[in-house]
């Protein structure tokens, strides 16, 4: 059984011990931290910029400027004018929306995603880092404006749409409307589609590069065991596929508050597994040329870490191995050290890459964007 008062005077004392001072580290404090990290041979990771709460990340094109979103009501521009791999340009643009976790680019505008509403930044959104962030112009205004699970994940698609994970508000519910799902639409918020329900929270999703097929995670029931039920990866095979939430709390496994009704047949199961409450976010899949070949149409997941299990585990990065059919068939730790022993130093969130073929990894705990490269 989990100890939750243990557990909460765990987490209070895990805040109060990291969160103040990490916040406030200087760059030669987290690069020390940051050599700490493992990798695979011939793979670094540095420090690209200092970013408090740094949560989703959009790139912007041509120039490359990397838009930051959080729960915390900021957004964040960042500019590596000459491209050394360390953002020169750190420009806070407002604090003041209603959990802007969700950004998203698509030709020359930038798309926020809010708790309760989406809006896009009206002009070129990359060019002048001084430019006020206004106005922003609303497209969809009735997302469903509850807390829990309220931080949205969004991304322009392959099919120029812009698709936004609306999480279940809750641990177990019947959910309603657009809660628990994932949705598309057009640019200008009309023409929304279902794109994937029974999606407890998804906080991540990607397309496999040749195949432009959906993949999301999605992270499983809490209170139900230190071992169960498993986080996810779900492969989107066509529209409107239903992904078992709340019959399933992840993976197989039922939860107890549905254990006497009859799950729907055509419920999808995960193509990945994931261990239990490792909190599975961010996912990108790798297009690039940096990294060895074999990395190629491989995806990088980041495990934010777990905040209920009387054993904390994730905080590390993950591989994704798909065979070349675009078929997901294995994973393996990419990245760790984030957690030592029973303390974690950092929390990735989302993974993106960059026109040089590096990956940028953000960091809503430590307050970072991180940069991992490669050199043969």
């Amino acid at each position: 059984m989990i100890n939750i008062s243990k557990i909460g005077a765990a987490a209070i004392a895990f805040s109060i011990a990291f969160g103040a001072s990490f916040q406030a580290s200087s760059d030669a404090n987290i690069n020390k931290l940051l050599s700490t990290i493992k990798l695979p041979p011939g793979f670094k990771i540095s420090l690209f910029a200092k970013v408090p709460r740094a949560r989703s990340m959009a790139i912007g094109t041509p120039l490359g400027t990397v838009f930051v979103g959080s729960r915390h009501g900021t957004i964040h521009m960042l500019r590596d004018r000459d491209k050394d791999g360390v953002a020169e340009e750190i420009v806070l643009k407002t604090d003041k929306l209603k959990v802007p976790n969700g950004v998203a680019y698509n030709g020359m505008s930038l798309y926020i995603v809010e708790q309760n509403q989406i809006t896009f930044w009206a002009g070129p959104s990359e060019f002048d880092t001084a430019r006020p962030l206004v106005p922003l112009i609303p497209i969809v205004k009735n997302l469903p404006n509850k807390f829990l699970h309220g931080w949205r994940y969004a991304a322009f698609g392959p099919d120029k749409k812009l698709y936004v994970a609306v999480g279940s508000p809750c641990n177990v519910c019947q959910v309603s409307g657009h809660e628990g799902k994932i949705i598309r639409m057009d640019g200008n918020g009309k023409n929304i589609e279902t794109v994937a329900s029974g999606v407890r929270n998804s906080v991540g999703f990607d397309w496999h590069p040749k195949t432009k097929e959906l993949f999301f995670t999605d992270n499983g029931s809490d209170g139900m065991g230190d071992d169960i039920p498993a986080d996810e990866l779900n492969h989107v095979t066509k529209m409107g596929q239903f992904f078992g939430f709340p019959f399933y709390g992840g993976g197989k496994t039922r939860t107890p508050q549905t254990k006497d009704k009859q799950a729907p047949k055509n419920s999808v199961s995960p193509v990945i597994e994931f261990q239990a409450h490792s909190a599975n976010l961010g996912i990108h899949f790798y297009s690039g040329n940096m990294f060895p070949s074999e990395y190629k149409n491989d995806a990088f997941v980041a495990q934010h870490g777990s905040w209920n299990r009387s054993s904390p585990v994730g905080y590390q990065l993950m591989r994704v191995r798909f065979n070349n059919k675009g078929k997901a068939v294995g994973k393996e730790v990419f990245a760790s050290g984030w957690l030592k022993g029973n303390s974690a130093w950092g929390r990735p969130v989302d993974i993106k890459m960059i026109a040089d073929g590096s990956l940028l990894v953000s960091d809503d705990f430590v307050g970072a964007i991180y940069r991992i490269s490669y050199q043969r």
